[in-house]
């Protein structure tokens, strides 16, 4: 955790103050999606926040999938459409980049992912550079935009999901007003909807095995397990989801 209060040269005029916000907000660093702890400017009319990583971003950095180091920009200095190679979402505005002629671009806080990650049962996920077999959301070994992108895998290499496949269900949600700041059980109920654990996972009806029920609910668990490092600590609104998967 970092200091509670700060100054960032992106938005100079004011104090950032550590703060845990009730709901969904976007980053204005790296533009992406949070849902746990910011840095959030201390006039709340200005509406700026910054992830953690993206507020204490170091000038330059490295990471065990990358052989050469990266530089820190507060903007991609080329011109065009450019992807995070790690969650194959648009880089449009903080961003790590290596030396090469025709760099890869990384968000702050896809440096900062934990490299592994543990359900309440003992199931263990890797964070690995490249897919073992077909992620079973989109039921493929690239994303959406043409790019590899980085995984979760379980150790059986049974649950394995692109890093971009569980962020697009999460985006997906937000952008159709699921996540609300009230905690609407029903918008979650309409959330849940959309978490499919995959194209090669069949939801079990009354009569499926037990097997296939245990199958189901713990790839829903792998799923919120991954969106909880993806987007940070669940928030009161996430923490519903998750006990509604688990009791579904």
């Amino acid at each position: 955790m970092g200091l509670t209060k700060i100054k960032h040269p992106s938005h100079s005029q004011h104090y950032l103050l550590l703060k845990y916000p009730q709901e969904p907000y976007q980053c204005n660093g790296c533009m992406g999606l949070g849902f746990g702890p910011c840095y959030e400017c201390e006039h709340e009319d200005c509406c700026f926040y910054l992830h953690e990583e993206c507020a204490n971003a170091a000038p330059s950095t490295s990471h065990p999938f990358s052989k050469c180091s990266l530089k820190f920009h507060d903007k991609a200095p080329q011109e065009g459409e450019r992807y995070c190679d790690a969650c194959g979402e648009d880089v449009s505005g903080f961003v790590y980049q290596c030396k090469h002629k025709n760099p890869h671009d990384f968000h702050p806080r896809c440096l900062k992912l934990p490299r592994t990650l543990t359900t309440e049962d003992g199931l263990m996920l890797e964070l690995r550079k490249k897919l073992p077999s077909k992620c079973l959301h989109c039921g493929s070994k690239e994303t959406s935009n043409r790019i590899q992108g980085w995984c979760y895998v379980s150790s059986s290499d049974q649950y394995c999901y692109h890093i971009a496949c569980v962020k697009d269900m999460v985006m997906e949600n937000w952008r159709k007003g699921y996540f609300n700041e009230d905690g609407n059980v029903k918008a979650s109920h309409l959330a849940l909807q959309t978490f499919n654990p995959g194209r090669e996972i069949v939801q079990p009806s009354g009569k499926s095995s037990s097997k296939a029920k245990k199958l189901w609910s713990t790839a829903k668990t792998v799923i919120m397990l991954i969106i909880s490092a993806l987007f940070g600590d669940p928030t009161t609104l996430i923490s519903v989801l998750v006990q509604q998967l688990l009791s579904s």
